[in-house]
């Protein structure tokens, strides 16, 4: 019993551990956010009156020499950058509505400018110091011709293949790109023995093992044992992968997380396409602020401080799209109000301006508040 509960007790540090680290990552990814538009209005001379990390009532609070206000407060789910005037009009000097509507445009897409350099530059961090995760030779399916040679050996990382690099985003389908292959042979660049080297690699037709669903466990991997109910023929490589971290220099590590960012991007609007079409569930694609520091928490644990890498640059890329999205409240929908007032020579009236942005903060804390209950169950399945 004593051992017993002494096991629990350490589960549930780990987990509060994780818990921590998660609300470090998440706290430190908005921050990024609201320092670009700290940075970018100090520049263009906007008056700030605060520079807040978390929210709720401060903690801690001290006015800097450039006359702002730095707090940090309890709640540690992100912070926020006050300007003088920024839901009203005020007569104060450097008032952000005083502002030219092109200083106040970039003063709102610079929150989104940082989280995506910020999301580059951690990636490229996390590709070169921890490794990008590339397909590696794992075996090899039998030819249907007994005089076929395959160049390739095992423990070969494949990093380009018929001259297109290979993404890890969107995993590690070889085969799709030897479909469209014009000729039997292929160049691919290999890493061997820690060196790149270039190779011709044949095409050719191989036989595979199709085996039953039954064969499989719930994590999706084959039983040991299981024999296959039938095989069948493809053209291709006629290998099989695994996936193996590779450590890339910073140039080449910068590329791929620019790649991967983009490939963030798509999936990101794939997955909203597919919430209007019903092909994506809400539960696990959508989560407020409990379901986002669970599933860095479970990353943590399993990946440890290159998860952390990894999560922090991707949610980063996350959060620079959503607040482009012309939702009330969000700073897509600012410089929409601000292009308006550029276009009409006069803005919208500031209290029908300030109406809707309640409105849709609140509807968005409220849908927040939804996905995170809907995915409880999910939550804790993650544990």
């Amino acid at each position: 019993m004593i051992l017993l509960l002494g096991v629990t007790a350490a589960k549930v540090f780990s987990v509060i551990g994780y818990l921590i680290v998660a609300l470090l990552t998440l706290m430190v990814m908005v921050v990024i956010h609201e320092f670009g538009h700290y940075i970018v209005g100090k520049i263009l001379k906007f008056k700030i009156n605060e520079f807040a990390i978390g929210f709720g009532p401060p903690i801690f609070r001290f006015m800097m020499r450039s006359g702002e206000y730095f707090s940090i407060r309890p709640i540690p789910l992100g912070g926020f950058c006050a300007f003088e005037g920024e839901d009203s009009d005020s007569a104060v000097e450097g008032s952000f509505n005083s502002m030219a509507p092109w200083k106040r445009i970039l003063v709102l897409l610079a929150g989104v400018t940082f989280n995506i350099i910020s999301a580059f530059l951690i990636l490229a961090i996390s590709f070169s110091a921890y490794g990008y995760a590339l397909p590696k030779v794992a075996g090899f399916y039998e030819s249907t011709d007994s005089s076929f040679v395959q160049n390739l050996e095992e423990g070969d990382i494949i990093y380009k293949l018929d001259g297109k690099a290979i993404y890890s985003f969107t995993g590690f389908n070889v085969k799709s790109i030897l479909d469209k292959a014009d000729s039997k042979t292929v160049d691919c660049v290999v890493i061997r023995n820690g060196e790149k080297q270039t190779i011709q690699v044949n095409v050719g037709e191989f036989t595979y093992p199709v085996y039953d669903e039954s064969c499989y466990d719930e994590n999706g991997a084959l039983i040991d044992g299981s024999i296959p109910t039938k095989y069948e023929k493809y053209e291709g490589l006629g290998i099989t992968t695994a996936s193996t971290l590779y450590k890339l220099n910073f140039f080449d590590a910068f590329v791929k997380a620019v790649v991967y960012c983009w490939q963030i991007i798509v999936f990101l609007f794939q997955t909203i396409g597919g919430l209007f079409t019903g092909a994506v569930a809400v539960k696990g694609s959508l989560g407020g602020p409990i379901t986002t520091v669970s599933v860095i928490a479970n990353t943590v644990s399993y990946t440890g401080f290159r998860g952390v890498l990894t999560l922090l640059g991707m949610m980063s890329a996350n959060v620079a799209i959503f607040n482009l999205l012309p939702i009330p409240a969000l700073d897509g929908s600012k410089v929409i109000f601000t292009l308006i007032e550029w276009i009409r020579g006069k803005p919208i009236n500031r209290k029908v301006e300030a109406i809707i942005s309640t409105i849709g903060l609140v509807l968005l804390f409220g849908m927040t508040i939804i996905f995170d209950i809907i995915n409880l169950g999910w939550i804790g399945s993650l544990f």
